[in-house]
Protein backbone atom coordinates (compact mmCIF):
# COMPACT_ATOMS: atom_id res chain seq x y z
CA UNK A 1 0.00 0.00 0.00
CA UNK A 2 2.99 2.35 -0.25
CA UNK A 3 1.57 3.58 -3.57
CA UNK A 4 -0.91 5.60 -1.50
CA UNK A 5 1.92 7.75 -0.13
CA UNK A 6 3.44 7.98 -3.60
CA UNK A 7 0.19 9.49 -4.90
CA UNK A 8 0.17 12.19 -2.21
CA UNK A 9 1.43 15.72 -2.82
CA UNK A 10 3.44 18.02 -0.55
CA UNK A 11 1.41 20.85 0.94
CA UNK A 12 2.05 24.11 2.78
CA UNK A 13 1.89 24.17 6.57
CA UNK A 14 -1.66 25.59 6.54
CA UNK A 15 -2.94 22.62 4.54
CA UNK A 16 -1.11 20.20 6.82
CA UNK A 17 -2.89 21.70 9.84
CA UNK A 18 -6.21 21.47 7.99
CA UNK A 19 -5.59 17.76 7.40
CA UNK A 20 -4.93 17.30 11.12
CA UNK A 21 -8.19 19.09 11.94
CA UNK A 22 -10.06 16.78 9.54
CA UNK A 23 -8.37 13.80 11.17
CA UNK A 24 -9.66 14.95 14.55
CA UNK A 25 -13.24 15.15 13.22
CA UNK A 26 -12.91 11.62 11.83
CA UNK A 27 -11.59 10.34 15.18
CA UNK A 28 -14.54 11.86 17.05
CA UNK A 29 -17.16 10.34 14.72
CA UNK A 30 -15.55 7.03 13.84
CA UNK A 31 -13.73 5.59 16.85
CA UNK A 32 -16.62 5.74 19.40
CA UNK A 33 -19.00 4.15 16.89
CA UNK A 34 -16.45 1.48 15.99
CA UNK A 35 -16.10 0.65 19.69
CA UNK A 36 -19.89 0.46 20.10
CA UNK A 37 -20.20 -1.70 16.97
CA UNK A 38 -17.53 -4.15 18.16
CA UNK A 39 -18.84 -4.35 21.73
CA UNK A 40 -22.54 -4.64 20.92
CA UNK A 41 -21.89 -7.27 18.22
CA UNK A 42 -19.93 -9.42 20.64
CA UNK A 43 -22.62 -9.00 23.32
CA UNK A 44 -25.35 -9.85 20.78
CA UNK A 45 -23.53 -13.04 19.82
CA UNK A 46 -23.06 -14.06 23.47
CA UNK A 47 -26.69 -13.57 24.50
CA UNK A 48 -27.99 -15.09 21.25
CA UNK A 49 -26.07 -18.29 21.88
CA UNK A 50 -27.41 -18.36 25.42
CA UNK A 51 -30.90 -17.99 24.02
CA UNK A 52 -30.39 -20.82 21.51
CA UNK A 53 -28.87 -23.19 24.07
CA UNK A 54 -31.43 -22.47 26.81
CA UNK A 55 -34.45 -21.86 24.60
CA UNK A 56 -34.99 -18.52 26.35
CA UNK A 57 -36.67 -16.09 23.91
CA UNK A 58 -35.71 -13.16 26.17
CA UNK A 59 -32.02 -13.58 25.30
CA UNK A 60 -32.83 -13.91 21.61
CA UNK A 61 -34.86 -10.73 21.78
CA UNK A 62 -31.97 -8.90 23.46
CA UNK A 63 -29.56 -10.13 20.76
CA UNK A 64 -31.91 -8.89 18.03
CA UNK A 65 -32.47 -5.49 19.69
CA UNK A 66 -28.72 -5.02 20.16
CA UNK A 67 -27.79 -5.61 16.55
CA UNK A 68 -30.75 -3.52 15.37
CA UNK A 69 -29.34 -0.56 17.32
CA UNK A 70 -25.70 -1.11 16.30
CA UNK A 71 -26.40 -1.72 12.60
CA UNK A 72 -29.42 0.56 12.46
CA UNK A 73 -29.24 1.17 8.70
CA UNK A 74 -26.88 0.66 5.78
CA UNK A 75 -26.56 4.40 5.18
CA UNK A 76 -25.91 5.00 8.89
CA UNK A 77 -23.11 2.43 8.98
CA UNK A 78 -21.63 3.94 5.81
CA UNK A 79 -21.69 7.45 7.30
CA UNK A 80 -20.33 6.50 10.73
CA UNK A 81 -17.85 3.76 9.79
CA UNK A 82 -17.11 3.13 6.12
CA UNK A 83 -16.63 6.71 4.88
CA UNK A 84 -14.58 7.82 7.96
CA UNK A 85 -12.34 4.75 7.65
CA UNK A 86 -11.70 5.46 3.98
CA UNK A 87 -11.01 9.11 4.84
CA UNK A 88 -8.40 8.05 7.39
CA UNK A 89 -6.58 6.07 4.70
CA UNK A 90 -6.04 9.15 2.56
CA UNK A 91 -5.41 11.49 5.50
CA UNK A 92 -2.63 9.30 6.88
CA UNK A 93 -1.17 8.79 3.41
CA UNK A 94 -1.04 12.56 2.94
CA UNK A 95 0.33 13.31 6.41
CA UNK A 96 3.01 10.60 6.44
CA UNK A 97 4.21 10.82 2.83
CA UNK A 98 7.99 10.51 2.40
CA UNK A 99 8.29 8.55 5.65
CA UNK A 100 8.78 4.77 5.93
CA UNK A 101 5.72 4.55 8.21
CA UNK A 102 3.29 1.73 7.38
CA UNK A 103 0.34 3.48 9.04
CA UNK A 104 -1.47 4.32 5.79
CA UNK A 105 -1.10 0.74 4.53
CA UNK A 106 -2.41 -0.70 7.80
CA UNK A 107 -5.33 1.71 7.66
CA UNK A 108 -6.14 0.62 4.10
CA UNK A 109 -6.28 -3.04 5.12
CA UNK A 110 -8.28 -1.99 8.19
CA UNK A 111 -10.82 -0.32 5.91
CA UNK A 112 -11.20 -3.49 3.81
CA UNK A 113 -11.66 -5.76 6.83
CA UNK A 114 -14.10 -3.27 8.36
CA UNK A 115 -16.13 -3.31 5.15
CA UNK A 116 -16.27 -7.12 5.22
CA UNK A 117 -17.24 -7.14 8.90
CA UNK A 118 -20.10 -4.66 8.49
CA UNK A 119 -21.49 -6.61 5.51
CA UNK A 120 -21.55 -9.81 7.57
CA UNK A 121 -23.17 -8.07 10.55
CA UNK A 122 -25.82 -6.59 8.26
CA UNK A 123 -26.55 -10.15 7.13
CA UNK A 124 -26.69 -11.24 10.78
CA UNK A 125 -29.21 -8.49 11.50
CA UNK A 126 -31.47 -9.56 8.62
CA UNK A 127 -31.48 -13.19 9.75
CA UNK A 128 -33.41 -12.09 12.84
CA UNK A 129 -35.98 -10.32 10.68
CA UNK A 130 -36.35 -13.31 8.40
CA UNK A 131 -36.71 -15.57 11.44
CA UNK A 132 -39.52 -13.36 12.73
CA UNK A 133 -41.33 -13.46 9.40
CA UNK A 134 -40.97 -17.24 9.12
CA UNK A 135 -42.30 -17.76 12.62
CA UNK A 136 -45.38 -15.69 11.77
CA UNK A 137 -46.23 -17.86 8.76
CA UNK A 138 -48.92 -20.23 9.79
CA UNK A 139 -49.64 -18.36 13.01
CA UNK A 140 -53.37 -17.61 13.29
CA UNK A 141 -54.02 -14.07 12.15
CA UNK A 142 -50.39 -13.39 11.34
CA UNK A 143 -49.35 -15.26 8.24
CA UNK A 144 -51.40 -14.20 5.28
CA UNK A 145 -50.95 -16.38 2.19
CA UNK A 146 -47.78 -18.03 0.95
CA UNK A 147 -47.06 -20.28 -2.01
CA UNK A 148 -44.24 -22.04 -0.13
CA UNK A 149 -44.86 -25.58 1.06
CA UNK A 150 -44.22 -26.46 4.73
CA UNK A 151 -41.11 -28.38 3.64
CA UNK A 152 -39.77 -25.35 1.76
CA UNK A 153 -40.44 -23.09 4.73
CA UNK A 154 -38.65 -25.51 7.04
CA UNK A 155 -35.64 -25.74 4.69
CA UNK A 156 -35.49 -21.96 4.38
CA UNK A 157 -35.71 -21.62 8.17
CA UNK A 158 -32.77 -24.02 8.59
CA UNK A 159 -30.74 -22.05 6.04
CA UNK A 160 -31.55 -18.79 7.79
CA UNK A 161 -30.63 -20.27 11.18
CA UNK A 162 -27.29 -21.42 9.75
CA UNK A 163 -26.67 -17.94 8.36
CA UNK A 164 -27.44 -16.47 11.78
CA UNK A 165 -25.02 -18.88 13.43
CA UNK A 166 -22.13 -18.20 11.03
CA UNK A 167 -22.42 -14.54 10.06
CA UNK A 168 -21.94 -13.05 13.52
CA UNK A 169 -18.67 -14.83 14.48
CA UNK A 170 -17.08 -14.08 11.12
CA UNK A 171 -18.29 -10.49 11.17
CA UNK A 172 -16.89 -10.00 14.68
CA UNK A 173 -13.52 -11.51 13.70
CA UNK A 174 -13.27 -9.10 10.79
CA UNK A 175 -14.25 -6.20 13.05
CA UNK A 176 -11.63 -7.11 15.66
CA UNK A 177 -9.01 -7.41 12.93
CA UNK A 178 -10.04 -4.01 11.57
CA UNK A 179 -9.85 -2.43 15.02
CA UNK A 180 -6.32 -3.82 15.53
CA UNK A 181 -5.14 -2.35 12.24
CA UNK A 182 -6.87 0.99 12.81
CA UNK A 183 -5.60 1.45 16.37
CA UNK A 184 -2.18 0.34 15.18
CA UNK A 185 -2.12 2.97 12.46
CA UNK A 186 -2.93 5.69 15.03
CA UNK A 187 -0.23 4.35 17.35
CA UNK A 188 2.38 4.52 14.59
CA UNK A 189 1.32 8.00 13.42
CA UNK A 190 1.68 9.51 16.90
CA UNK A 191 5.22 8.21 17.51
CA UNK A 192 7.93 9.18 14.96
CA UNK A 193 10.23 6.42 16.21
CA UNK A 194 7.61 3.89 15.09
CA UNK A 195 7.77 5.21 11.53
CA UNK A 196 10.94 3.24 10.96
CA UNK A 197 10.93 0.76 13.87
CA UNK A 198 7.59 -0.92 13.07
CA UNK A 199 7.85 -2.65 9.70
CA UNK A 200 5.18 -5.34 10.05
CA UNK A 201 2.06 -6.33 11.98
CA UNK A 202 4.23 -8.59 14.14
CA UNK A 203 6.34 -5.60 15.21
CA UNK A 204 3.15 -3.72 15.96
CA UNK A 205 1.63 -6.45 18.12
CA UNK A 206 4.62 -6.50 20.49
CA UNK A 207 4.80 -2.71 20.83
CA UNK A 208 3.91 -1.59 24.40
CA UNK A 209 2.45 1.63 23.00
CA UNK A 210 0.06 -0.30 20.74
CA UNK A 211 -0.90 -2.77 23.47
CA UNK A 212 -1.84 0.06 25.84
CA UNK A 213 -3.76 1.87 23.11
CA UNK A 214 -5.68 -1.27 22.21
CA UNK A 215 -6.51 -1.85 25.86
CA UNK A 216 -7.91 1.69 25.86
CA UNK A 217 -9.93 0.95 22.72
CA UNK A 218 -11.29 -2.20 24.37
CA UNK A 219 -12.30 -0.13 27.41
CA UNK A 220 -13.98 2.41 25.10
CA UNK A 221 -15.83 -0.43 23.33
CA UNK A 222 -17.03 -1.90 26.64
CA UNK A 223 -18.14 1.50 27.95
CA UNK A 224 -19.82 2.59 24.71
CA UNK A 225 -21.69 -0.72 24.66
CA UNK A 226 -22.75 -0.73 28.31
CA UNK A 227 -23.78 2.91 28.62
CA UNK A 228 -25.06 2.91 25.04
CA UNK A 229 -27.35 -0.04 25.85
CA UNK A 230 -28.74 1.79 28.88
CA UNK A 231 -29.27 4.97 26.87
CA UNK A 232 -30.96 3.45 23.82
CA UNK A 233 -33.05 0.95 25.78
CA UNK A 234 -34.25 3.22 28.60
CA UNK A 235 -33.80 6.87 27.60
CA UNK A 236 -33.62 7.63 23.88
CA UNK A 237 -37.09 8.32 22.48
CA UNK A 238 -38.71 7.00 25.64
CA UNK A 239 -36.79 3.72 25.50
CA UNK A 240 -37.75 0.32 24.14
CA UNK A 241 -37.87 -1.59 27.42
CA UNK A 242 -39.28 -1.22 30.93
CA UNK A 243 -36.48 -1.51 33.52
CA UNK A 244 -38.91 -3.03 36.02
CA UNK A 245 -39.88 -6.00 33.85
CA UNK A 246 -37.71 -9.16 33.60
CA UNK A 247 -36.42 -8.25 30.15
CA UNK A 248 -35.60 -4.71 31.25
CA UNK A 249 -33.83 -5.96 34.38
CA UNK A 250 -31.64 -8.27 32.32
CA UNK A 251 -30.70 -5.47 29.92
CA UNK A 252 -30.09 -3.10 32.83
CA UNK A 253 -27.77 -5.56 34.56
CA UNK A 254 -25.69 -6.02 31.40
CA UNK A 255 -25.47 -2.28 30.77
CA UNK A 256 -24.47 -1.32 34.30
CA UNK A 257 -21.94 -4.14 34.55
CA UNK A 258 -20.20 -3.23 31.30
CA UNK A 259 -20.30 0.50 32.06
CA UNK A 260 -18.64 0.03 35.45
CA UNK A 261 -15.89 -2.23 34.02
CA UNK A 262 -15.06 0.36 31.35
CA UNK A 263 -15.03 3.34 33.70
CA UNK A 264 -12.73 1.51 36.11
CA UNK A 265 -10.27 0.73 33.30
CA UNK A 266 -10.18 4.20 31.76
CA UNK A 267 -7.88 5.96 34.31
CA UNK A 268 -5.24 3.26 33.84
CA UNK A 269 -5.55 3.48 30.06
CA UNK A 270 -5.40 7.29 29.88
CA UNK A 271 -2.35 7.51 32.13
CA UNK A 272 -0.67 4.59 30.33
CA UNK A 273 -1.14 5.96 26.81
CA UNK A 274 0.15 9.42 27.81
CA UNK A 275 3.15 7.92 29.64
CA UNK A 276 4.14 5.94 26.54
CA UNK A 277 3.99 8.92 24.17
CA UNK A 278 7.39 10.19 22.96
CA UNK A 279 8.62 13.52 24.30
CA UNK A 280 8.03 15.30 20.99
CA UNK A 281 4.34 14.33 21.07
CA UNK A 282 3.73 15.73 24.56
CA UNK A 283 2.55 19.24 25.41
CA UNK A 284 0.49 21.05 27.99
CA UNK A 285 -2.57 20.65 25.77
CA UNK A 286 -2.12 16.85 25.72
CA UNK A 287 -1.93 16.71 29.52
CA UNK A 288 -4.87 19.09 29.87
CA UNK A 289 -7.11 17.09 27.53
CA UNK A 290 -6.14 13.84 29.27
CA UNK A 291 -7.05 15.35 32.66
CA UNK A 292 -10.39 16.69 31.42
CA UNK A 293 -11.25 13.32 29.87
CA UNK A 294 -10.60 11.62 33.22
CA UNK A 295 -12.89 14.14 34.92
CA UNK A 296 -15.63 13.44 32.36
CA UNK A 297 -15.25 9.68 32.85
CA UNK A 298 -15.67 10.26 36.60
CA UNK A 299 -18.87 12.25 36.00
CA UNK A 300 -20.21 9.48 33.76
CA UNK A 301 -19.42 6.88 36.43
CA UNK A 302 -21.27 9.00 39.00
CA UNK A 303 -24.46 8.95 36.91
CA UNK A 304 -24.16 5.21 36.19
CA UNK A 305 -24.00 4.62 39.93
CA UNK A 306 -27.01 6.91 40.43
CA UNK A 307 -28.97 4.93 37.83
CA UNK A 308 -28.09 1.65 39.52
CA UNK A 309 -29.51 3.05 42.74
CA UNK A 310 -32.57 4.62 41.17
CA UNK A 311 -33.79 3.61 37.70
CA UNK A 312 -34.39 7.06 36.22
CA UNK A 313 -33.85 7.60 32.50
CA UNK A 314 -32.39 11.05 33.11
CA UNK A 315 -29.39 9.57 34.89
CA UNK A 316 -28.70 7.34 31.88
CA UNK A 317 -28.84 10.32 29.53
CA UNK A 318 -26.39 12.29 31.68
CA UNK A 319 -24.02 9.30 31.85
CA UNK A 320 -24.18 8.90 28.07
CA UNK A 321 -23.51 12.58 27.36
CA UNK A 322 -20.64 12.70 29.89
CA UNK A 323 -19.14 9.65 28.22
CA UNK A 324 -19.46 11.38 24.85
CA UNK A 325 -17.60 14.44 26.16
CA UNK A 326 -14.89 12.19 27.63
CA UNK A 327 -14.38 10.42 24.30
CA UNK A 328 -14.23 13.69 22.35
CA UNK A 329 -11.52 14.93 24.73
CA UNK A 330 -9.70 11.59 24.58
CA UNK A 331 -9.53 11.42 20.79
CA UNK A 332 -8.70 15.12 20.49
CA UNK A 333 -5.76 14.40 22.79
CA UNK A 334 -4.59 11.76 20.31
CA UNK A 335 -4.91 14.21 17.42
CA UNK A 336 -2.90 16.86 19.29
CA UNK A 337 -0.21 14.26 20.03
CA UNK A 338 -0.02 13.41 16.31
CA UNK A 339 0.16 17.13 15.50
CA UNK A 340 3.05 17.59 17.93
CA UNK A 341 4.87 14.52 16.66
CA UNK A 342 4.62 15.57 13.01
CA UNK A 343 5.88 19.17 13.29
CA UNK A 344 9.14 18.24 11.59
CA UNK A 345 7.24 16.32 8.91
CA UNK A 346 5.01 19.37 8.30
CA UNK A 347 8.05 21.61 7.93
CA UNK A 348 9.78 19.20 5.55
CA UNK A 349 6.72 18.90 3.31
CA UNK A 350 6.25 22.66 3.34
CA UNK A 351 9.88 23.11 2.26
CA UNK A 352 9.34 20.76 -0.69
CA UNK A 353 6.13 22.58 -1.54
CA UNK A 354 7.95 25.92 -1.56
CA UNK A 355 10.70 24.50 -3.80
CA UNK A 356 8.11 23.13 -6.21
CA UNK A 357 6.40 26.53 -6.33
CA UNK A 358 9.72 28.28 -6.94
CA UNK A 359 10.56 25.76 -9.65
CA UNK A 360 7.20 26.39 -11.31
CA UNK A 361 7.72 30.16 -11.08
CA UNK A 362 11.12 29.77 -12.70
CA UNK A 363 9.64 27.77 -15.58
CA UNK A 364 7.12 30.48 -16.35
CA UNK A 365 9.69 33.25 -16.05
CA UNK A 366 9.08 34.52 -12.52
CA UNK A 367 12.45 34.72 -10.79
CA UNK A 368 12.51 35.24 -7.04
CA UNK A 369 15.70 36.15 -5.20
CA UNK A 370 16.50 33.48 -2.62
CA UNK A 371 18.94 33.49 0.27
CA UNK A 372 21.34 30.59 0.52
CA UNK A 373 21.90 28.71 3.75
CA UNK A 374 25.20 30.54 4.27
CA UNK A 375 23.48 33.90 3.68
CA UNK A 376 20.91 33.10 6.34
CA UNK A 377 23.61 31.88 8.73
CA UNK A 378 25.62 35.08 8.34
CA UNK A 379 22.57 37.33 8.59
CA UNK A 380 20.71 35.68 11.46
CA UNK A 381 22.37 32.72 13.17
CA UNK A 382 25.90 34.03 13.74
CA UNK A 383 24.59 36.88 15.89
CA UNK A 384 23.66 34.44 18.66
CA UNK A 385 25.66 31.26 17.99
CA UNK A 386 29.33 30.36 17.65
CA UNK A 387 30.82 26.95 16.97
CA UNK A 388 32.64 26.26 20.25
CA UNK A 389 31.76 29.15 22.55
CA UNK A 390 28.68 30.22 24.45
CA UNK A 391 27.09 33.39 23.20
CA UNK A 392 23.42 34.32 23.44
CA UNK A 393 22.66 30.73 22.50
CA UNK A 394 24.52 27.44 22.99
CA UNK A 395 27.56 26.56 20.85
CA UNK A 396 26.74 24.67 17.68
CA UNK A 397 29.14 21.83 18.56
CA UNK A 398 26.76 20.89 21.39
CA UNK A 399 23.54 21.24 19.42
CA UNK A 400 23.80 20.46 15.72
CA UNK A 401 25.31 16.93 16.04
CA UNK A 402 22.10 15.87 17.82
CA UNK A 403 20.24 16.43 14.57
CA UNK A 404 22.55 14.33 12.38
CA UNK A 405 20.25 12.20 10.25
CA UNK A 406 17.23 14.09 11.62
CA UNK A 407 16.98 17.02 9.24
CA UNK A 408 13.13 17.29 9.34
CA UNK A 409 13.28 17.72 13.13
CA UNK A 410 15.88 20.50 12.76
CA UNK A 411 13.71 22.25 10.15
CA UNK A 412 10.73 21.98 12.48
CA UNK A 413 12.70 23.53 15.35
CA UNK A 414 13.93 26.40 13.16
CA UNK A 415 10.38 27.20 12.06
CA UNK A 416 8.84 26.71 15.53
CA UNK A 417 11.60 27.14 18.15
CA UNK A 418 10.84 25.99 21.69
CA UNK A 419 12.90 26.39 24.85
CA UNK A 420 15.17 23.36 25.23
CA UNK A 421 17.93 24.40 27.66
CA UNK A 422 17.01 26.47 30.74
CA UNK A 423 20.52 27.95 30.72
CA UNK A 424 19.72 29.94 27.58
CA UNK A 425 16.87 32.26 26.58
CA UNK A 426 14.17 31.07 24.21
CA UNK A 427 15.18 31.35 20.55
CA UNK A 428 12.95 33.87 18.75
CA UNK A 429 11.12 32.85 15.60
CA UNK A 430 13.18 34.14 12.66
CA UNK A 431 10.24 34.35 10.28
CA UNK A 432 11.82 32.04 7.70
CA UNK A 433 9.93 30.28 4.95
CA UNK A 434 10.04 26.46 5.01
CA UNK A 435 12.38 26.44 2.00
CA UNK A 436 14.74 28.87 3.80
CA UNK A 437 14.62 26.70 6.94
CA UNK A 438 15.52 23.74 4.73
CA UNK A 439 18.49 25.67 3.31
CA UNK A 440 19.89 26.74 6.68
CA UNK A 441 19.37 23.24 8.11
CA UNK A 442 21.35 21.74 5.23
CA UNK A 443 24.10 24.31 5.68
CA UNK A 444 24.39 23.81 9.45
CA UNK A 445 24.42 20.02 9.20
CA UNK A 446 27.06 20.11 6.47
CA UNK A 447 29.22 22.66 8.33
CA UNK A 448 29.05 21.27 11.84
CA UNK A 449 28.68 17.51 11.36
CA UNK A 450 31.17 17.13 8.54
CA UNK A 451 28.79 15.82 5.89
CA UNK A 452 26.08 17.29 3.72
CA UNK A 453 22.47 16.58 4.62
CA UNK A 454 20.36 15.05 1.84
CA UNK A 455 17.61 17.29 0.52
CA UNK A 456 14.10 16.68 1.83
CA UNK A 457 12.51 15.06 -1.20
CA UNK A 458 9.37 13.09 -0.28
CA UNK A 459 8.53 10.07 -2.38
CA UNK A 460 5.16 11.71 -2.83
CA UNK A 461 6.53 14.42 -5.14
CA UNK A 462 4.73 14.06 -8.45
CA UNK A 463 6.24 15.51 -11.57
Amino acid sequence: MDFLKNLALPQPTEHFHLLLFMLNLVFIVFLPYLGFLVGSSILSLVVNRRGVSSGDPMHTRFAKDLIDIAVFSKSGVAFLAIIPALSMVFLLAQLLQSTPAIAAGLMAFGFLTLLAGTILLTWYRYTFRVSGMLSSIGTPGGGGHTQMSPEEIEAFARSNSEGNRRSAPWGIMFLIGASILIVGSVSIASNPSHWSDIESVTDLLISPDFLMRYLQFAAVAIGATGIGVLFFFFSWGGGIANPEEPYGKMVRDWGVRLGVISLLLQPLCVVGTVALLPAEALSGVVFGLAGLSLLSFFVSAHFVYAYKKESRGGYVAYAFYALGVALVLLFTKDQVAISNATKGQAAALAAVFDRDVEDLQGRIGIVMAAMTGQDIYNAKCSACHLFDQKKVGPPYKDVIPKYAGRKPQLIGFILNPVKMDPAYPNMPNQGLKPSEADSIASFLLAKFTGHAAPPVTPQATVK
